[in-house]
């Protein structure tokens, strides 16, 4: 999302490091060498911009990455993803029609907004008119973040959002034997979607995260009968919408032990084996916090690395942000 400085960034070189940034409830750098294992640094997050700025550099500098592209992976809850009919325009208008189509959508001003589009897959019926997926983001906010990043010593190249980092996250596992739903748990949202062969067809938001989770029977009340519920009705949903397989396979992430046995217990009462999302990179957590401490962001951080090695399409067709 939003290919940001093009004109100020040289052209990537993918045999170079790439690295994804999540700023959210806690600071995520993902170092993606050409060649080699991923490393996932996670440090706290200071609240103050220049705080961000310091932390980051420190890693930065430790992990020898200044001048390194970057992404940014927003996190659910700072943008908007609508959907609208696709306009009847060439690939490189779609930003400009979108802009002009979901300005009643938002609540505050489209012209402060910065947009990325991607194309909805075509349910059963093919008679349906095709679906644009827009989303949307505060272009103040979105400078404020790459502005850190900047300072820090990297190149911001890329933003993208928690959808696309979990769908590429997802492309690191998927055989290809079928579609693959993920349940995904930040600290207090989270998301259900259907990916196959590298496409989001269905996503979901969830309302709740794995601070609702606790270690209980799964028929108790609250998230324990909600996420089951969401998870049968969004299997149901595909399978009955869309001609791509049955599904097959469960994933869950962040792996963190509470939340599978968790998921488990949800999936069994589904009827489907559910396998946890690795975090495929070596991580090195913060010291005198627990366990799981920023795993939502290191997963995030992970998929925009992973963006910044996926084949230009559609998605990169975005406007860019001037700092």
């Amino acid at each position: 999302m939003l290919k940001m400085l093009k004109s100020l960034t040289p052209s990537r070189d993918r045999a170079q490091t790439v690295v994804g940034i999540s700023l959210h409830r806690a600071l995520a750098l993902a170092a993606l060498p050409p060649s080699s294992r991923a490393t996932v640094q996670l440090a706290e997050l200071p609240t103050e911009p220049a705080g961000q700025v310091k932390s980051l550099s420190n890693i930065v500098a430790s992990l020898g990455l200044r001048g390194c592209p970057a992404a940014i992976t927003l996190p659910p809850g700072s943008y908007s993803l609508l959907q609208i009919e696709r306009p009847p325009v060439e690939d490189d208008e779609l930003v400009a029609a979108a802009r002009w189509r979901v300005g009643s959508m938002l609540d505050y001003p489209v012209e402060e907004a910065v947009l990325q589009v991607y194309d909805a897959p075509l349910p059963n019926d093919r008679q349906r008119t095709p679906m644009l997926n827009v989303v949307a983001a505060p272009a103040r906010s979105v400078r404020d973040l790459a502005s850190v990043v900047k300072k820090a010593g990297l190149v911001p190249q890329k933003v993208t959002v928690a959808e696309l980092a979990i769908r590429d996250l997802v492309g690191q596992v998927e055989t290809g034997n079928g579609p693959v739903v993920t349940v995904f748990l930040t600290g207090r949202q989270g998301l259900i979607q259907v990916t196959h062969n590298g496409q989001i067809h269905l996503s979901r938001r969830l309302d709740y995260g794995l601070s609702s989770v606790k270690p209980v029977d799964v028929l108790a009340t609250g998230i324990q009968n909600t996420l089951p519920l969401e998870l049968r009705r969004t299997i149901d949903y595909f399978d009955s919408h869309f001609s791509a397989g049955s599904i097959r396979r469960v994933l869950a992430g962040p792996a963190e032990t509470v939340f599978m046995n968790f998921m488990r217990q949800a999936g069994e009462a589904v009827g489907f084996k559910v396998a946890p999302l690795e975090l495929i990179a070596d991580l090195q957590p913060v010291p005198n916090k627990s366990a799981d401490y920023g795993l939502p962001e290191a997963y995030f951080a992970l998929g925009g690395a992973l963006s910044l090695r996926a084949t230009a399409g559609i998605e990169d067709a975005v406007e860019t942000v001037a700092l």
